[in-house]
């Protein structure tokens, strides 16, 4: 990232083709772990986009920690192409989700939706990196746009749509990072990818299938996925795994996240498996993922988050709690508990300092 960069960018950067090597942030769109391969070593670079200003997080005196980057996740419930042309919706139809729609006017673009919202922490002072799951239904200022890119209005509702009242392209992805850069106490977001649904099947066919337990009841969603059984996925199968919500266990988004989680963990293994035996494995998944993904990332970007991923210490996934509720109109919302997110903003991007603005256990 250029210094001296501000805000979020007006126009995306074009990626970078030469020398890729893979792009899988695996599985941005099923599970939220990005691992991104790319040839040669990358060099190491240090970013300060923080300064040492005093904040106050939760009541707690802090500082923010000096060389964090951050990379936004988003996994969409679109099916098919993302870089396909879609229908463009008509400043009325941006509005959906700030006023009450008719199911016609609902019917007449698809955007889609942000599934799938994970961010990717990297310290690179310390060397670790962590996931932050964010749920989808999470009640939080989002912005509409009209078909120019022009804002609107602000309305509290789903993260979700973010992604929905944009272009279903750069600026769904823009607006997604912003709405996340606000409820995380305005942390500076650096990059951004987002996979369509149907990466989940090219993925999944890469590593030859995921074997995992099913602990849900599928039995209005895939038959074939019987509870108790432990299973190896094949690609129709690993779609309704990861994806289905509806008709699965007990509806929740946070269900749905716990399965994400599942098949992340014996994904990154295969991969990793693979990689070791085929140094051209990831290049080939990247000419298949290709067109399933919109990402803001360039090859340098994608060759440092590479290294910190599969060098630096994991930290693990962390969560913000909060309570599940039906809204006005019956749909779910999840209101994130006050303290739970302050305290994961704190442990991510923040040092705790004394009365004399000394780094506590640094």
């Amino acid at each position: 990232m250029s210094e001296g960069r501000k805000g979020f960018r007006e126009t995306i950067k074009q990626q970078k083709s030469a020398v890729i090597y893979l792009s899988i942030f695996a599985v941005i769109c099923i599970v939220g772990i990005l691992a991104i391969i790319f040839i040669g070593e990358p060099e190491d670079t240090t970013k300060t986009n923080r300064t040492d200003k005093i904040v106050k997080i939760g009541g707690v005196k802090c500082v923010a920690k000096p060389n964090i980057e951050t990379y936004l996740l988003i996994g969409t419930d679109v099916k098919g192409k993302l870089t396909a042309e879609t229908t463009q919706p008509t400043t009325e139809e941006r509005n959906y989700g700030t006023e009450e729609t008719t199911k016609e006017e609902k019917d007449t673009y698809n955007p889609g939706r942000a599934d799938v919202i994970t961010l990717l922490v990297i310290d690179r002072e310390k060397n670790t990196y962590a996931l932050l799951p964010i749920d989808r239904d999470t009640i939080t200022a989002v912005d509409s746009l009209d078909e120019n890119g022009k804002y609107l209005a602000t309305t509290d509702i789903q993260l979700a749509l973010a992604y929905e009242v944009a272009d279903g392209k750069e600026r769904s992805c823009e607006n997604t990072m912003k709405a996340v850069s606000e409820l995380l106490h305005d942390q500076y977001i650096d990059e951004y990818t987002a996979l369509s649904q149907d990466a989940i099947k090219v993925i999944n066919n890469a590593v030859g299938g995921v074997s995992v337990k099913i602990k849900d009841d599928f039995s209005d969603s895939d038959k074939t996925l019987k509870k108790g059984k432990t299973i190896k996925l094949n690609d129709d199968q690993a779609q309704h795994y990861v994806h289905d919500r509806m008709n699965v266990g007990d509806g929740s988004n946070e269900c749905r996240m716990r399965r994400q989680n599942e098949y992340m963990k014996g994904l990154k293994e295969l991969v990793g498996k693979r990689t070791d035996k085929n140094p051209k494995f990831s290049i080939d998944v990247y000419r298949d993922l290709h067109d399933y993904m919109i990402t803001s990332m360039s090859g340098e970007d994608a060759s440092m988050i590479t290294k910190a991923v599969l060098k630096n210490k994991y930290l693990g996934s962390f969560k913000i709690e909060g309570k599940n509720k039906k809204d006005d109109y019956g749909f779910n919302a999840f209101y994130p508990n006050k303290k739970s997110l302050d305290n994961v903003v704190r442990k991510l991007f923040y040092d705790e300092v004394d009365k004399n603005g000394k780094i506590i256990n640094k």
